[in-house]
């Protein structure tokens, strides 16, 4: 199962089991400067390793003295106000020791991080976990989908991470459940096998089907934790260059920019060309029931097409304001979140709402029109027009005047 960071890095900094074994006898002293040369040396650390000494403090958060109790919730508070404090104060959370992530819990919670209900789930998931192994019971996959949920949680999306571990959870209980039923089965067939024995019923066969049986429930591989964990690992992976190729658009494009398609450049018309080939393929694969298919189709366009590809060579465009680019890469920022939307319609929700529903007017990802260059009713279609030839001039024919 999963072990902390924190637990991790607190037991092997040695400065902070040295902190950890004389804080409160410090921090309680009546001598002003022992309490002072402690705070100092628990704050120069804590600069330093955030990590190791958080959960130090943690362990006494709620401690019986009130003068230590406040010092250390004091250093608490000023070393989390970082963003490696903060992490560090996250990764407690998952910590073995209660009084640790409990205290972890309670601190996010003020921040808003909705931490006490995932901690919960957590610690039922864990017990859950004890018990499959304990029973034989596989349980591997639903361990990497705790661990996974633990990640999104770090990133910040708290409603996915608690909707991941709840899944582990209820994944548990079902199969715990399953498992039971099932070996109260295989008891029944064996104590009938005396019986059909002494009635002329060869029970060797059911014997070994029983054992056969048996020895593959340990080791099974439930293919729907499978497909679930698979899909919430690529859209992982989809969400985090979403988020960098979003940010990069609407950081250097400020209003929603319009032009006339005659003016984009060849590299611009390839970009929006491949798209429709994309969005093509990744329509395909949903309909057949491939969403983590269709996703990784949607990575690999954003790291090939338009990372390698376009913004290699036209990226300078957008800093230089060309109208054009800024068409090109707005059109396609949007037109990827309308596409997965159908698969993964909050990471979609959640970049619309965040980066163009100010400037699109639409209240939502699933009601906003398809950019220009993709649309139609049904499936995205390229409007890309070609240059119109230039008109040619009259030639007068001989004798004309």
């Amino acid at each position: 199962m999963y072990v902390s960071d924190a637990d991790v890095e607190m037991s092997k900094d040695v400065e902070s089991l040295r902190i950890d074994r004389h804080m409160v006898s410090d921090l309680s002293s009546f001598v002003p400067g022992r309490r002072r040369k402690m705070l100092d040396r628990i704050e120069e650390h804590g600069r330093k390793n955030p990590l190791a000494i958080v959960p130090v403090l943690l362990k006494h958060y709620n401690t019986d003295s009130a003068k230590v109790r406040g010092l250390v919730r004091a250093s608490v508070g000023r070393l989390t106000q970082s963003d490696a404090g903060e992490l560090a104060l996250v990764e407690c959370v998952f910590s073995r020791d209660r009084n640790i992530s409990d205290s972890a819990a309670r601190i996010l919670e003020e921040r808003n991080f909705n931490s006490v209900n995932l901690l919960s789930t957590y610690r039922a998931t864990r017990d859950l976990v004890t018990q499959a192994r304990k029973a034989a019971v596989f349980c591997q996959d639903v361990e990497e989908l705790v661990v996974d949920s633990i990640g999104a949680y770090r990133e910040g999306r708290f409603d996915q991470a608690m909707t991941n571990m709840m899944m582990a959870k209820d994944l548990l209980e079902d199969r715990l459940e399953w498992h039971s039923h099932l070996r109260s089965y295989i008891k029944d067939v064996l104590k009938l096998t005396p019986a059909l024995s002494r009635s002329g019923v060869q029970v060797d066969p059911i014997q070994d089907s029983i054992r056969n049986l048996a020895t593959a429930v340990q080791t099974r591989e439930y293919s729907d934790a499978r497909a679930l964990l698979d899909l919430r690992r690529q859209e992982t992976r989809l969400w985090k260059q979403l988020w960098s190729l979003e940010e990069f658009i609407t950081k250097r494009i400020k209003v929603k920019p319009i032009t006339e398609l005659l003016v984009l450049t060849e590299a611009d018309k390839i970009l929006l060309e491949s798209f429709i080939v994309m969005a093509s393929k990744v329509d395909d694969r949903i309909q057949d029931g491939k969403p983590v298919d269709a996703l990784r189709l949607v990575e690999e366009y954003i790291a090939s097409d338009i990372s390698a590809g376009y913004l290699s060579t036209e990226g300078k465009r957008l800093d230089s304001k060309d109208e054009a680019s800024w068409y090109v890469m707005w059109s396609t920022g949007l037109g990827l979140l309308k596409l997965v939307a159908p698969v993964v319609p909050n990471v979609a929700e959640e970049f619309y709402q965040q980066y163009f529903r100010d400037r699109e007017g639409s209240p939502s990802i699933h009601t906003v029109d398809w950019p220009e260059p993709f649309s139609r009713p049904d499936k995205p279609k390229a409007t890309v027009a070609e240059p119109k030839p230039a008109a040619k001039k009259k030639v007068a024919s001989k004798g004309s005047r």
